[in-house]
Parts: C-alpha cells; structure tokens; sequence
C-alpha cells in the first residue's frame, strides 16, 4: 500500500504543466499543491479558448494528475449528443482516432484543429476515462432562438431544470462575442442571441448533472471560458438543479481580470504572454 502511494505521488508530480505560476484565491501555489486543488472537488471546469495550443495542453496535464490512481468522468463542449455511444466505443478501444474524428463529425459539428483536442481524447482512451458529450445536435440548436426549449428533442429535454433562464449579470460582457462572429447587429438580435446562449448552458448543466447522477466520481468539464465568467454560468446552473450543495471549481489559463474573479483557480505564464 505505501509502494502504490508513492508511486501515485510521483507519476502525480512528474506531469509537466506548461512554465507558470499556478494561483488559487488564497495566493501563489506549488504546482503540486494547485494539481492537488484541482482533484479537490466534485466538478472540475476546464475554461478554454478553443484555438489556443495552451490551453489544451493544460486540459491534459490536468486530466492526466486527477485521473491517477481515481477515475473521472470527462464530459466535453466538442462533441454533441448523437455522439454519445461513438464515445463509449472509443474509449472501449473499438475505434481508433480517425474513426472517432469520423464517426463524431468533428470536422462539421465542431470545427476546430482536431490535432490540439487529441492528446485529451488519447489520454481517455489509455485510462479508460469515459468521454461524454455536452452539447446538444447541431439540428436542435438552429431552432433554439425561434422555438426555445421546444427545439430540442425528447430526449434532449430530459433532465432540464424548469424555466425560467436567464443570462444573469452583465449580459453586454457578451456583446463583444457575438459581434466578433456577426458584425454590429441590432438590440433584438443580440436578445435573441442571449436566449440561445442561455437554452445552450441550460443543456449543459443537465448534461453535467446526469454524469454527476452516473458516477460517484469527480466530473470534469471541457468547456469555452465564457460559458463559465459570463452571467451565472454552467456551476450556477448546475447547482441550482441539483439538490444538495456541490463542490465545485473553475479553471481558468492566463485569465483576464474579469475572468480571474470567475476563475477558482488559474495559471499565470512567466515568460511573454500571449496576445488575446
């Protein structure tokens, strides 16, 4: 029992985060004692920018110390939910890499450099991690903003907390977002906008709440960071369906001000900062 401890410690201390200062709210933390933090609650949120090479990087040294000697659940923002048992068989090894970025519709349904994600999804698969999906298809999510909730399918509708939503706080922090996809767009179009964003993180946090449901252990979220530092957010929404209080954490890499008052944790680089 003492071998298999220290043998825990070490593989847990040899994971290689990028070079950083890691920082609770409490202050400046070892890299081991903010590892340990992070493995320290029931819902693990890994904030991300899609496109940048860091942030995943983190995503998988994170998932790779709070997976070493326990067993948690990854539920994921990149894939939807008719992909639900192709993640089942790729961590069963009955589908090789290829075969899941096919069988997912990676390319279609989310987008982004595949080449960044796969060391996170290998790392599942090694460890027998399951892997769930956190969005809803793609087909439900086009008619959110004209039919709301009724967009969604049966089963897609299951385990929904009751309405209402709301954005919550600060709803123009999000302006910014939409426009960079959209262009100046009216005032409805931006409440429109919102109420898609809204019936999206609904979706989620009852997709976090039934993999919280499956397993006893610790759920760790793969998600954009804006769905965790704008108005209430997915922990916000979590709880509030769940009926007694959860432990949960936000993770944040090179976090803004704003977002660093979201953010439980975060990891500060040393050298150069990336330009946001």
């Amino acid at each position: 029992m003492v071998r298999l401890l220290i043998l825990l410690l070490l593989t847990a201390s040899a994971v290689a985060l990028p070079t950083g200062q890691g920082f609770s709210r409490q202050g400046a933390l070892t890299d081991q004692a903010w590892l340990s933090a992070c493995g320290d609650c029931r819902v693990l949120y890994l904030g991300e920018e899609h496109d940048r090479a860091l942030d995943h990087q983190m995503q998988r040294d994170i998932l790779e110390s709070v997976s070493t000697g326990r067993s948690p659940v990854v539920v994921a923002e990149m894939f939807q939910d008719p992909s639900r048992q192709v993640l089942v068989d790729y961590v069963a090894d009955v589908l090789d890499d290829a075969e899941l970025r096919t069988a997912s519709e990676w390319d279609k349904r989310w987008g982004h450099p595949w080449e960044l994600y796969l060391p996170i999804w290998q790392l599942c698969q090694q460890r027998h991690i399951p892997l769930l999906p956190l969005r809803n298809s793609s087909e439900s999510g086009k008619n959110l903003s004209k039919q709301g909730v009724q967009a969604f399918s049966a089963e897609e509708r299951q385990g929904l907390a009751p309405p209402p939503y709301e954005f919550g706080p600060h709803p123009e922090t999000l302006r910014p977002v939409f426009e960079a996809h959209a262009g100046p767009v009216s005032q409805a179009a931006f409440e429109r906008f919102l109420t898609v964003q809204v019936l999206w993180e609904e979706y989620m946090a009852a997709q976090i709440r039934r993999a919280l449901r499956e397993t006893e252990g610790q759920v760790v979220v793969l998600v954009g960071k804006g769905h965790l530092t704008h108005g209430f957010g997915l922990p916000t929404r979590v709880q509030a369906g769940w009926p007694h209080p959860l432990t949960q954490k936000v993770v944040i890499y090179n976090p803004d001000p704003f977002e660093q008052k979201r953010a439980d944790l975060w990891w500060t680089p040393i050298e150069l900062r990336e330009t946001r």
